[in-house]
């Protein structure tokens, strides 16, 4: 990134590849098919070259056209440089002519041709009105994201939008780095005002000397796996990173920065090592390793997540299994037994003496087959021959216990989950289970008149207690917690649950702005990011507009859909578009009362 106290000659920023460059800047070079296409004339491109009377002009005129609607440029040529598309022009608009009647074009000519181009494809040439405006929106972009390329790209998309000829590369080299060392100028004033001294000696730990590695180093790593010792570490570094994050959210909100551009400066200091990110100006060092702080932070909670999603995946996919395993021996047991229960029936159907006892037939039957097998086949046969799988995977599950207790139950103690509910009742029984292993106590310890159950499906409560010898009924604790982890993976799928600190399984509604900001603002905002908004009862837009987010405000049930322009991706990744507060202005707020486009 440009220093504000870099020496003003300097190399311009590497922002496209030369292919890249010659793709967008130079002249266009046709095959047969694209000059057909490209030097066919409109009724209306007709009537304007009808304008010009003399041969040569004519060609000109059909040349620069063709070049420019390809392009959207003009291009310093020759005729001597062009000849395949001047023989082609001459063959489809001129057929007798040759290229030996064709005579350089004076510049006042030139000029007249590009105005009237301009005039037919409805462009403008970037003046110096047109050039400040480009640069406000460069500066607006680079709040979004400072990556060069996609400063670069706002910009260029925002010519194509304003239908003004895009000037030469160079310039819009000049302009992005103009861009970003403002951005950097502002983002450094405002770390000034707002970053203490103190807060400075904090993130200065992070170089400190040690006989290992440096602090920050330690944290750029991250977890080969989700094995135990992977994730203790992982957990090591949320404890040296929370006071850390505690400064950073304090200062962020002055920023004005998406997070995208948060995640940008944050990707520099893993991509630079401590020895070089040292060799910076100090505020850009704290610059990158603020937007670290908060990525690594995010990060860290996404893997903790991740972990605890895929071990609740393992234990259940096991016990699944492992039923099905235990439901197949089981009938094979009992289709085994059936020939001895009918040889046991059939001494019901016998005609005994009258003298023949009860208990002797019964003795008879049990040393066919044993009493609890008995008990087993006729429930097998009364049960239309199906077990309970359910019921088996619980008791897998119970068994798994020591297996998924000692890598979920940190991630349970150290993870602020949150619900768009209020009074969840799942996050009450985690609040609840925190509190009692705070308290350095089991489940088993605690009244079980105190115990959440709210979160409990109806269909699973039977599966969740055993019977005592006195009769009453009891929860199972294992099968209580881990029931508690399978919802909480559920719910974190389906986004009715969500944690604020992380970056794959935040709220939707944590990207938008504040809803008296928006209203305030809205005008103001509208037009900066050069949107429009309509309000509408119906969640989907219509299909004429071209970016459409619809917006279901939980309290109120009003729904915004803003469009068209306004919200743009900022990187090509999944799953995550990132927004600037100008961005959500125009995505969001439910909170937009709907008279007032009514």
């Amino acid at each position: 990134m440009p220093k504000a106290s870099a020496d003003p000659v300097q190399k311009r920023l590497h922002i496209l590849s030369p292919s890249e460059v010659e793709a967008l800047f130079a002249r266009p070079v046709f095959t047969p098919d694209e000059r057909l296409q490209a030097f066919t004339l409109t009724p209306a491109e007709k009537s304007m070259l009808s304008m010009f009377s003399r041969l040569h002009i004519q060609v000109a005129f059909i040349l620069e056209l063709g070049y420019f609607k390809a392009k959207q440029r003009f291009f310093s040529i020759s005729f001597a440089a062009v000849t395949d598309d001047l023989q082609a022009i001459l063959a489809q608009h001129f057929p007798r002519a040759t290229l030996a009647k064709l005579r350089p074009i004076t510049k006042p000519t030139r000029i007249k041709i590009r105005r009237a181009i301009l005039n037919l494809q409805q462009h403008q040439l970037c003046g110096i009105t047109e050039r400040t405006a480009l640069a406000l929106r460069a500066r607006q972009a680079a709040q979004i994201s400072s990556k060069p390329i996609y400063v670069f790209r706002e910009v260029f998309r925002y010519l194509s939008e304003q239908r003004w000829v895009a000037p030469g590369y160079t310039v819009l080299q000049d302009l992005v780095s103009q861009a970003i060392t403002d951005e950097y100028e502002r983002l450094t004033a405002i770390f000034k005002q707002h970053l203490t001294p103190a807060d400075c000696a904090v993130f200065d730990e992070l170089f400190a000397e040690t006989e290992g590695l440096y602090p920050l180093t330690r944290l750029k790593h991250d977890p080969r796996d989700f094995s135990r010792s992977e994730m203790r570490q992982e957990r090591a570094r949320a404890d040296q990173l929370r006071p850390l994050y505690a400064i950073a959210q304090r200062v962020l909100p002055h920023l004005g920065i998406s997070a995208e551009g948060m995640k940008y400066y944050a990707s520099l200091v893993s991509y630079y090592t401590v020895f070089r990110l040292r060799q910076f100006d100090e505020w850009t060092i704290y610059l990158y390793l603020v937007c670290f702080v908060v990525d690594r932070y995010h990060r860290l909670h996404d893997h903790l997540l991740t972990c605890l999603i895929t071990t609740v995946k393992h234990v259940v996919d096991t016990a699944k299994e492992a039923a099905k395993e235990q439901v197949y021996h089981h009938r094979l047991a009992r289709n085994a037994d059936l020939p001895k229960a009918g040889r046991i029936l059939k001494l019901f159907t016998t005609n005994h003496p009258p003298d023949v006892l009860a208990s002797t037939i019964q003795d008879h039957a049990f040393a066919i087959l044993e009493r609890s097998r008995i008990e087993q086949v006729a429930e097998y046969l009364t049960t239309n021959a199906r077990f309970d799988e359910v019921a088996f995977q619980w008791d897998h599950i119970q068994t798994m216990s020591q297996r998924f207790k000692p890598p979920l139950r940190p991630i349970l103690r150290l993870v602020e989950f949150a619900s768009l509910r209020l009074h969840d009742p799942v996050l009450e029984a985690v609040c609840f289970l925190k509190q009692v292993w705070d308290q350095n106590r089991r489940l088993s310890q605690v009244n079980p008149d105190a115990i959440p159950m709210r979160f409990i499906p109806k269909h699973l409560r039977r599966y969740l207690y055993q019977v005592t010898t006195d009769g009453t009924k009891q929860i199972i604790p294992d099968r209580y917690e881990f029931l508690l982890y399978r919802l909480l993976r559920n719910g974190l799928e389906s986004g009715d649950l969500f944690c604020r600190t992380s970056n794959r399984f935040q709220s939707f509604e944590d990207d938008l702005i504040d809803a008296t900001v928006w209203q305030e603002q809205k005008a103001a905002l509208l037009q900066e990011t050069g949107g429009r908004c309509w309000v509408s009862h119906s969640i989907m837009p219509t299909s004429s507009v071209a970016i459409g987010d619809a917006v279901h405000n939980v309290q109120t049930r009003r729904v915004v859909v803003a469009a068209h322009q306004a919200v743009y991706p900022t990187t090509n990744q999944s799953r995550e578009q990132d927004w600037s507060p100008l961005q959500s202005a125009v995505v969001a707020n439910a909170f937009v009362a709907c008279h007032d486009s009514d």
